[in-house]
């Protein structure tokens, strides 16, 4: 048996969240009913700086709306990226109309059955004609019976091969696995790798025995930048940052115990797939080499495969 599943989303749990034009977006259906009130409104708040929230800024700041996020960090995306992509993210959408209220909270809605505005923790009060909330998801793993789930979180804890207990096998965001890289137990939401998870379970299911040892990957759009992700890196070191923030052209490498962990970057997909390849084969070079000198990567992978044969 295979279960493979999606998050639920985690409620804000304010008074008024229950005004009509308060979305959350996990279903195409969420993105049309957003699309259609977006069609009559001037005014946005998006609660929540990470992805779903800053892509949803972008694509209403694209619609002429005035969109406002509001998050109790410091920058968007500090606890995925670091501060100082971070910084570059709200620069660009600042660039775009949008702004930002960091460092408070959503208290309360307001509206005569419909939104109309949104008050902070901070005493200030946004108009708002329509409100995105993305805040996190939640496993749904409530059906689950006689499975282990983890304390932190309910997920389900898996081994290697993605096996939860005699013939259950889970992918998915509701699976804390093994990560190749590291060892560690780890739980990803990235839809990309519930397809990866999906692929090796069915074949463990059938009566082989692969272990989970693919690259997570994921990528974000906000306005004309593309975001590529390889890897996974809950906390780090250091991260070395090449190239020009101010641009948006970059390559960041996460790094602790002098090992390469993710990569992040921007206008450098040739790169960043010939990383990801360089992850897999376990070939990545240590943080010291990297600087020491500059590295081809696309050349190292090269070399190194040809070396492989």
């Amino acid at each position: 048996m295979l279960v493979a599943t999606g998050g639920k989303p985690r409620d804000l749990k304010v008074p008024g969240a229950n005004l009509d034009n308060i979305f959350t977006l996990r279903q195409p259906e969420d993105a049309d009913k957003i699309i259609a009130a977006a069609e009559n409104a001037k005014t946005a708040v998006v609660v929540g700086s990470s992805f779903i929230g800053m892509e949803a800024a972008s694509s209403l700041a694209q619609h002429g709306i005035e969109v406002t996020v509001v998050a109790p960090g410091t920058v968007p995306f500090a606890k995925i990226l670091g501060g100082d992509i971070g910084a570059t993210f709200r620069k660009l959408h600042e660039s775009n109309g949008v702004s930002f209220r960091m460092g408070t909270k959503v208290k309360q809605f307001t509206g005569n059955g419909k939104v109309e505005t949104a008050i902070l923790e901070n005493g200030e009060s946004l108009n708002a004609d329509l409100v995105v909330v993305g805040v996190g998801v939640e496993p749904a793993t409530d059906f689950l019976q006689g499975v282990e789930l983890n304390e932190k979180d309910n997920s389900v804890n898996v081994d290697e091969y993605l096996q939860a207990a005699d013939n259950l096998y889970v992918a998915g965001d509701i699976a804390r696995f093994p990560y190749a890289a590291t060892g560690e137990p780890t739980r990803i939401e990235h839809w990309r790798l519930a397809q990866q998870h999906g692929r090796i379970a069915a074949r463990n299911m059938i009566g082989e025995q692969i272990k989970f040892a693919s690259v997570p990957f994921f990528w974000s759009g906000q306005f004309d930048v593309k975001l590529r992700y390889a890897g996974h890196a809950e906390s780090w070191d250091d991260i070395i940052i090449q190239g020009n923030l101010e641009e948006q052209e970059f390559l960041a490498f996460y790094i602790k115990n002098n090992q390469v962990l993710a990569v992040a970057g921007s206008q450098h997909d040739k790169e960043i797939a010939a990383i990801t390849e360089l992850m897999r084969l376990q070939r990545m070079p240590s943080s010291d080499e990297m600087l020491k000198s500059k590295i081809d990567w696309v050349e190292r992978l090269n070399s190194k495969q040809l070396v492989r044969r």
